[in-house]
């Protein structure tokens, strides 16, 4: 859609004017950011949610309910499916591996050790049912074997059996040192470690490579066999998301073998940040040690790695995680963080977005955002996936910023019940038990079925999957319980716990219990302290404000009321006393709302930006009838209507694949993804044929090596900008330029534009195809070879 134009002038106070959502196009020589469209800041306070204290007694049947909720759910489990591993709820059957229908790498997940009564373990705790809890356990105990010939990933395992059984190990421990009923809860001798031990040996396996980065999976019988090492590549969470387990199985265990291994595998990872940047990449070859995919952002495929460093701090009090998470915090903040969206750029040009939309797993950002103590930070991107939730009921696996879904299955992800549990217990402000509510409300009125609660495959058409994943029971119920409960209600002091991120409770005491750690080689590190870190928002006293910071061995809350004079966390240096300067004056051509210095000049000139249904409003407010902001908005409204007649919408590109000569193929037609830059095929209605040859090297992220002249080259995503890929195929002579996506996308039929860097300097075009069409041309050049069929690229009507 384009611009609307149209600018409010009321009693001549206020001026406002909405820019598009994301998609809307930029004339690239207006000087203005394409990404202008994309961020906003949207400024939250308590007295916009309007939400009165929550009654006790509602509190309290809240807490019930979602009680009854997790016991729908385990009890479904226990009835229709233990011991496999998951329960399928619509078909009230176990998902055994390989018995039930193969998904593909999901299915790693599952090593047929009763995966979901692991992970349920400590919330029977949680919720005081101490007789379950012990019943439950000693199941556990009795039943569960490692000594399976299956291929399982490495972090999944880890995340939600090994954390899982520690953590249940704790209270075990806990429950043990007080009077008990329980023959089994009185004479526990650790046989939970015993089992932890047994895994934590297995799994150590994974992480005999060259850098010390774990494999993505590994074999529970034989360790890293033929088929673990065909996959080389690994996540950065999946590589940097053992250090809380593994470093609580050496504490536990008294051996370090295990904490060291996680620790030179987050090192590893920390050694190969951005050297601009700071930032991570998501995909990361084991033993070169090279960045596979440069995407960086706080969602999937990094999330956990940066919420380990923190917590890792937390829970055994080295400063050597705080360094580096910081280092860190300050690079998501300068270049991820824009208005109250978090994005994703590349990690060595993080002015770049390396796509246009966000994931559900960058939620629980928020929550350790609260535990950082930037609280509004937290309420700011918090109260945009409230938005996004009250939209469509859950939270889509991907969505845009203008709330559009771009990928619709909502398979009940705890993230935002997470973060708004630990934004309630920092602020008690009641806004967060009604969104709770809303939680509930949804999976109550859209995923409840006679077995369990079923994922939500699309949330377009309410359309359930057979699925109920075990983070289900092990965290989003946890925290939902947590969020309505009172302290008596739980039967131990959960603030002497610290949450992994699978929500399994590791006693902050482990800290006590010393270790000799070689220190990071790479760790000198400035630490970094947000100028604006608390939003005088906190209302409450200490020890409420999460699970948390006892290992600072101090009574201060994280709010500036219980924190005098603090900056941060106890040890940081304060930030030297800065004069307040007044901002550089910006002008219109050049403002992009993802610069932090354009919105303090913006907001120096009585100008506030803020949405309403994923659009963006300037707005010059009562009072602050400043001459400077007056005119800016009037410069701008004429530069964004200059915009608007000059701005082209491209259509989709149609992709002919002609059948090669004298075979019995068919031709192919598919609907491909413009780019935003090259030639425009609607415009021109050109054809563009060429005879069809795979890159060397693939991603074409360098010059291509090989001959290339009038060839249409296949590529395929990541790596690179798709704009660098463009101009090595047009420098080898190439007449166009096919990219596939380098994951599988589940049959997303959903269009795709490639953004460039600002500079349209290609004369060829490009089309993007999603992997499940791209492999059909792919498959036809591996059976005929390179120069045997021809591609056409054209424009393609966008109904």
């Amino acid at each position: 859609a384009r611009l609307q134009l149209p600018l409010a002038w009321e009693n001549g106070f206020v001026a406002s004017t909405s820019l598009p959502p994301l998609g809307a196009p930029v004339d690239p020589l207006s000087g203005m950011s394409l990404l202008l469209w994309l961020v906003v800041v949207m400024v939250v306070s308590h007295t916009m949610h309007h939400c009165s204290a929550m009654p006790a007694s509602e509190r309290a049947a809240a807490a019930e309910q979602v009680r009854g909720m997790f016991y729908h759910a385990y009890d479904s489990y226990m009835t229709y499916a233990y011991p496999a591993d998951e329960l399928m709820p619509l078909s009230c059957a176990g998902r055994v591996r390989g018995s039930s229908p193969a998904r593909g790498d999901i299915d790693d997940a599952l090593g047929r050790f009763q995966l979901t009564l692991i992970d349920s373990l400590d919330t029977l705790a949680v919720l005081g049912n101490e007789t379950e809890f012990a019943r439950a356990v000693e199941e556990v105990v009795n039943t569960v074997t490692f000594d399976t010939d299956l291929l399982v990933s490495t972090f999944e395992t880890n995340i939600r059996v090994l954390g899982g059984l520690l953590g249940a190990h704790a209270l075990m421990v806990e429950f043990r040192m007080r009077p008990s009923n329980l023959t089994f809860v009185r004479e526990y001798r650790e046989q939970l470690l015993e089992l932890a031990v047994d895994l934590g040996d297995r799994l150590l396996k994974a992480f005999d490579t060259p850098t010390g980065l774990p494999y993505s999976r590994i074999n529970l019988k034989h360790g890293i066999d033929r088929a673990a090492r065909l996959n080389d590549a690994t996540c950065t969470a999946c590589a940097g998301t053992m250090i809380m387990e593994f470093a609580a199985l050496s504490r536990y265990s008294g051996d370090a073998k295990y904490e060291t291994a996680a620790r030179r595998a987050l090192e590893a990872l920390w050694s190969r940040r951005g050297a601009a940047s700071d930032l991570v990449g998501t995909t990361i070859n084991i033993t070169s040690g090279s960045w596979l995919r440069m995407a960086s952002g706080v969602g999937a495929g990094i999330d956990s790695y940066y919420e380990y460093l923190f917590k890792a701090y937390i829970l055994l009090g080295d400063q050597t995680y705080l360094n580096v998470f910081n280092k860190h915090y300050s690079a998501i903040m300068r270049y991820l963080k824009r208005g109250p969206y978090l994005v994703d750029t590349h990690m060595d040009n993080p002015q770049v977005l390396s796509r246009r939309f966000m994931d559900a797993l960058q939620i629980f950002w928020p929550g350790l955002q609260v535990l950082k103590g930037d609280i509004k930070s937290a309420i700011e991107t918090h109260r945009m996936y409230a938005h996004i939730n009250d939209r469509y009921g859950f939270i889509p696996e991907a969505f845009t910023v203008d709330f559009k879904i771009n990928w619709a299955s909502a398979p009940l992800r705890p993230e935002f019940a997470e973060s708004t549990y630990f934004l309630y217990k920092a602020t008690r402000d009641p806004f967060y038990l009604e969104v709770g509510k809303t939680i509930i409300q949804s999976y109550e009125k859209y995923a409840r079925v006679r077995c369990g609660y079923a994922a939500i495959k699309d949330l377009r058409t309410g359309v359930h999957e057979d699925k109920m994943d075990s983070f289900v029971l092990a965290e989003t119920f946890k925290y939902l319980y947590l969020l309505f409960a009172e302290r008596e209600d739980i039967p131990f002091d959960i603030d002497k716990y610290i949450f992994t991120t699978e929500a399994h409770l590791l006693p902050l005491s482990l800290g006590n219990i010393k270790l000799p750690m070689e220190p990071f080689s790479s760790s000198s590190v400035d630490l970094y302290i947000p100028q604006h870190f608390h939003d005088h928002s906190c209302v409450q006293p200490p020890r409420t404000a999460a699970t948390l910071l006892h290992i600072l061995q101090s009574q201060h809350a994280i709010c500036p009321a219980y924190s005098a004079g603090q900056h941060g966390l106890i040890g940081v240096p304060k930030p030297s006393p800065q004069r307040s300067t007044k901002p550089r004056k910006i002008l219109p051509t050049e403002l992009n709302v993802e610069n932090q210095e354009h919105v303090d000049y913006l907001s120096s000139i009585g100008i506030e930006i803020e949405l309403d249904e994923g659009v963006v409003h300037l707005v010059h407010v009562p009072g602050s009838l400043r001459s400077e902001g007056l005119e800016f908005m009037k410069a701008l409204v004429a530069l964004t209507a200059t915009q608007a007649k000059h701005s082209e919408r491209r259509g989709f590109v149609r992709v002919l694949v002609l059948p090669p000569p004298g075979s019995d193929e068919h031709e192919l037609v598919f609907e491909g993804g413009p780019a935003v830059f090259g030639p425009n095929l609607d415009a021109t209605s050109a054809t563009f044929s060429g005879k069809a040859v795979m890159a060397v090297p693939p991603l074409a992220c360098q010059p291509l090596s090989g001959t290339y002249t009038n060839s249409m080259v296949v590529a395929y995503r990541g790596g690179c900008m798709f704009i660098e890929k463009v101009r090595h195929a047009e420098a080898a002579g190439a007449i166009g330029l096919l990219i596939i996506d380098n994951v599988d996308t589940n049959g997303r039929t959903d269009h795709f534009r490639m953004t460039g860097d600002g500079k349209d300097d290609v004369k060829i075009p490009a089309a993007f195809l999603y992997q499940h069409d791209g492999n059909f041309i792919v498959q036809r050049i591996q059976r005929h070879g390179n120069n045997r069929f021809l591609i056409s690229l054209s424009g393609f009507a966008d109904g």
